[in-house]
């Protein structure tokens, strides 16, 4: 099995929180090859390098999408059709993670849910699901399929037990993904309700992430208007409280997914939270993935992840740690010049060479330095605590760098940067950032108590008391929920 050179791989960089950079980006001293007004100190940094163990020389980077359906929930393509197109876009690591619905292995069919599949019967048309036969299966696993477009020689990961949780939430999507334990089958969520599937993967010894969560802040608004302007604190602490509780199980969020039309503000939260919990020692990862429902949109948006070996333990452990970037071909933020698309004409197919891409990442810890090489891009923008401290345009060698000390009264807790060029943006994981001789103070996040609180217990409630012993229920739910009751 031939690994990808590390030298592949796609930089990924966090965006910034859009108020300050629209603020930012007008401030003098971002032109080209000139930095901001220095606000040089004596400060020295201990930078945690999210990336620091991965050996560039020797590493794979494997394409890997971690949020994709199928029409054994409310996708158009088969099992089938999914896998052979993800493969046919070189994709290197695929989760299929169908609403309420556990993947079994890509030669079985899940535990369906009927009542989800009729109800979305324009996209599923309630056709066979068609999973791989057993040959097919080792074919992919192997990397000897067939395909006129793969360029890869090495096979595909089937990651074990993906699904979207809270599968059924009325008022609007409050969907995370799982992944790595035996939880959420037939599940249907309450509005809100992040906390209790978070809790349920952790108990069950998995991993999850937040995915969209955009669509559950701006209900039925035009998310275009909330550029550039910060979440309100309630919903940020509730965030960050769902990682805090959860350390270790619950490992991030989407930062950018589909088209960005949900996420466009999403970038914003992500960096509220970060000031919240790395001062608890919990740092959420950024996550990008496409949430695929069509064949054109498997490539939207993906990760590359940094592995020693092509494992599902190496797999695991680089999202636990954070050793992966985030890329996306579409921005609906400000990062690419405001414009919020790609250009015209673009199509994201495995064919494009273009994609912004790291090759490598220095730290000096000595001279407070962050080194970044890649290639295909030619802007690099540097965050801290939501604002963006440093934009260097005109890039065409390939690397670009940061030193801390130019910056030192900018930057607090963290750095992340992102990214771009003629197709698309990567963001970077977050560089925690301590000032030696100091110590990060806790600061206060209580727990939310809101109507998904209310909507929880009195669900619960009345599911014990009228319907726990009513075999009717139980029928309903098994055969139509797909819940697995028995």
């Amino acid at each position: 099995m031939k690994k990808k050179s590390a030298k592949i791989f796609s930089v990924c960089v966090s965006t910034t929180l859009c108020a300050a950079m629209l603020v930012s980006l007008s401030l003098p001293g971002f032109a080209k090859g000139i930095k901001a007004e220095s606000t040089a100190g004596e400060k020295n940094f201990i930078i945690s390098n999210p990336y620091g163990d991965v050996n560039w020389e020797t590493w794979g980077s494997y394409k890997t999408q971690l949020h994709c359906h199928t029409n054994a929930s409310d996708g158009y393509q088969t099992i089938h059709e999914s896998v052979a197109g993800h493969y046919d876009l070189d994709y290197d690591i695929v989760s299929i993670t169908d609403h309420g619905t556990l993947n079994r292995g890509w030669n079985n069919e899940p535990q369906l849910i009927p009542l989800l599949r009729y109800i979305k019967k324009e996209r599923t048309k309630l056709a066979d699901i068609i999973p791989l036969t057993a040959g097919e299966y080792g074919a992919y696993l192997n990397g000897t399929a067939e395909s006129s477009n793969r360029t890869h020689e090495n096979g595909m990961l089937d990651v074990p037990l993906g699904i979207e949780l809270n599968f059924a939430t009325p008022i609007a999507d409050c969907h995370l993904t799982g992944y790595f334990s035996e939880y959420g089958q037939g599940l249907a969520g309450v509005f809100g309700d992040y906390e209790t599937p978070s809790a349920g993967v952790a108990k069950a010894g998995g991993i999850s992430m937040l995915s969209h969560v955009g669509n559950f802040l701006y209900i039925g608004k035009d998310k275009s208007e909330f550029a550039g302007k910060k979440v309100d604190e309630y919903y940020v602490n509730k965030f960050s409280r769902i990682f805090l509780d959860n350390k270790g199980s619950s490992l991030g969020m989407g930062i950018n997914s589909a088209v960005d039309s949900h996420t466009r503000c999403d970038r914003i939260l992500y960096d509220q939270i970060l000031a919240k919990t790395i001062p608890d020692g919990v740092t959420p990862w950024g996550f990008t993935f496409s949430d695929s429902h069509t064949p054109d949109s498997l490539n939207n948006a993906y990760t590359y992840t940094l592995m020693e070996s092509f494992t599902l333990d190496d797999f695991r452990e680089s999202l636990e740690n954070g050793r992966f970037f985030s890329v996306s071909h579409f921005s609906k933020g400000i990062e690419l010049d405001g414009i919020g698309e790609m250009p015209e004409g673009y199509v994201p197919d495995a064919g494009r060479t273009d994609t912004p891409i790291v090759t490598g990442i220095e730290v000096n810890q000595e001279d407070n330095t962050i080194t970044v090489k890649g290639e295909n891009f030619d802007r690099i923008v540097w965050v801290s605590n939501g604002n963006v401290i440093l934009r260097q345009d005109g890039i065409n060698d390939g690397t670009a760098a940061i030193d801390l000390d130019d910056y030192s009264e900018d930057v607090s807790l963290y750095v992340r940067f992102y990214i771009t060029g003629p197709s698309g943006i990567c963001y970077s994981q977050p560089f925690v950032t301590v000032v030696e001789g100091e110590t990060l103070e806790s600061v206060r996040v209580p727990k939310t108590r809101d109507i998904s609180t209310f909507l929880r217990g009195f669900v619960t409630v009345v599911d014990f008391v009228f319907f726990k012993l009513n075999p009717v229920i139980w029928a309903f739910k098994y055969f139509a929920l797909g819940y697995s009751v028995f």
